[in-house]
């Protein structure tokens, strides 16, 4: 075999292991709004309901910014964590905090994969009482795997029930807990507001859009 074409094997060999590397590191390097995706997809089914709640606010811990999917209008994220705030009426006129929540820490002892309950508490949110558990699971995908570690906070006011799911990782979740807890501890629920007697429905919609847009308050 001549030199030139042992050469030219050669050249071929090494641009194939090259694509090859690139093409490999290239699945492997994700960007972090891409993760935080997957983060929040992996457990869209879990968390229940999808619909951004009006009349809540908080303090949204510094780094975190407002995003959507298709799953959720409106959430925060920072790298691997992300901030997930749902709410509904109430189905059945009233559930107490404790009977509700069992309720979501059942999907998701159901839906996770390996799931372990570490915590659980009764606490109060703006003098309203909470029920706040933390937990780990895992998203099973393929070959691959995320291992997650969560809080969850359910609230119930005026017959209405609010969810804040905080998450992350599990190796960089101790990075968030405190801020997650501090942003906990800054909910505001307004209280249930009813038109007077003689006001015009235009003028109650009105009054409502300008607190949904004070709804959740990201702080930089």
């Amino acid at each position: 075999m001549s030199q030139k074409l042992l050469i030219t094997l050669a050249a071929a060999i090494t641009l194939v292991i090259l694509i090859a590397g690139i093409s490999s590191l290239t699945h492997k390097q994700k960007k972090p709004e891409e993760e935080s995706s997957e983060i929040v997809s992996g457990t869209e089914m879990i968390i229940v309901p999808s619909e951004m709640p009006d009349r809540i606010s908080m303090e949204i811990p510094a780094g975190f910014t407002e995003t959507n999917s298709p799953y959720y209008e409106k959430y925060y994220v920072c790298n691997d964590a992300s901030v997930i705030v749902t709410g509904e009426e109430l189905t059945i006129y009233g559930q107490d905090v404790k009977t509700y929540s069992e309720d979501v820490k059942a999907q998701y002892q159901n839906t996770a994969d390996d799931f372990v309950l570490l915590a659980e508490e009764d606490t109060a949110v703006d003098g309203t009482d909470c029920r706040l558990f933390e937990f780990t699971y895992a998203i099973r995908g393929g070959d691959a795997s995320q291992d997650m570690q969560c809080m969850t906070a359910v609230i119930i006011k005026d017959e209405r029930v609010y969810i804040v799911t905080c998450k992350s990782h599990r190796d960089t979740f101790m990075t968030y807990r405190q801020p997650f807890r501090k942003m906990l501890e800054s909910i505001r629920i307004a209280d249930e507001t009813f038109p007077a007697a003689g006001s015009s429905a235009s003028a109650q919609t009105v009054t409502n859009a300008q607190s949904d847009v004070s709804a959740v308050t990201a702080v930089s």
